[in-house]
């Protein structure tokens, strides 16, 4: 996979790159929401990937397995042939991918899923449209209580966010949108990461086979 961009030309390889576009437009919205909020994750908590495993589209699955054979190519190998072994050994409860031993206990951080990426740094809307925020429920009380006013584990409602912030958090439900319009048809199902992920890493090689081969067949 050193020349991995010979499927530039690929639908697979199309929807990658459109999803990646996706990312750095949620990294945007996400870095102001931060610079007024303050808020960022404690460092080294992922409690809130202790007992998750996200649930991901075609797309997700497939920029994860791009990242991985482009960054972890062992670890996708062994994943596409049913050899992986997750370092937790509660690996039926959460993510595989989820490192208990790290203080950064992602693996695969820079292509994680879409989920991974909105949690905690986002908020929603009500039934009536209007915007609405509750902080991470593993955020630290104590973090909160020095947030300056005063933050608590509570929903806030727009008009107590236009109080407090200058600008209010990205909607989680518009971040998904932007995600599931980049997908042709009805392509929006989704299939745990577990199923999902070494699906997409076989397809990438079998594509990258496909397009090697027919090069040396048109020289």
């Amino acid at each position: 996979m050193e020349d991995f961009l010979k499927l530039k030309d690929t639908e697979a390889f199309e929807l990658i790159e459109k999803l990646d576009a996706v990312y750095k437009t949620i990294e945007e919205k996400q870095a102001e929401w931060l610079k007024v909020s303050l808020l960022n994750c404690p460092d080294g908590c992922g409690s809130c990937c202790v007992n998750f495993e996200p649930d991901i589209t075609e797309a997700e699955a497939l920029y994860l397995a791009y990242w991985l054979l482009t960054n972890q190519k062992e670890k996708a190998e062994a994943l596409a042939e049913g050899t992986f072994l997750s370092l937790r050994k509660d690996n039926d409860k959460g993510c595989i991918l989820f490192n208990p031993d790290s203080p950064y206990h992602c693996t695969v951080y820079a292509g994680r899923c879409l989920i991974c990426r909105i949690f905690g740094y986002s908020g929603d809307t009500g039934k009536n449209g209007e915007r609405r925020w509750k902080p991470c429920r593993f955020y630290p009380q104590e973090k909160l209580s020095a947030h300056k006013p005063p933050l608590a584990h509570k929903q806030y409602s727009e008009e107590e966010l236009k109080n407090i912030f200058p600008s209010y958090p990205p909607a989680m439900s518009e971040l998904m949108q932007q995600a599931l319009s980049i997908l042709p048809g009805d392509q929006g199902a989704t299939v745990p990461l577990r199923e999902a992920l070494p699906t997409a890493i076989r397809k990438l090689k079998f594509l990258y086979n496909l397009v090697v081969n027919q090069s040396e067949e048109n020289k």
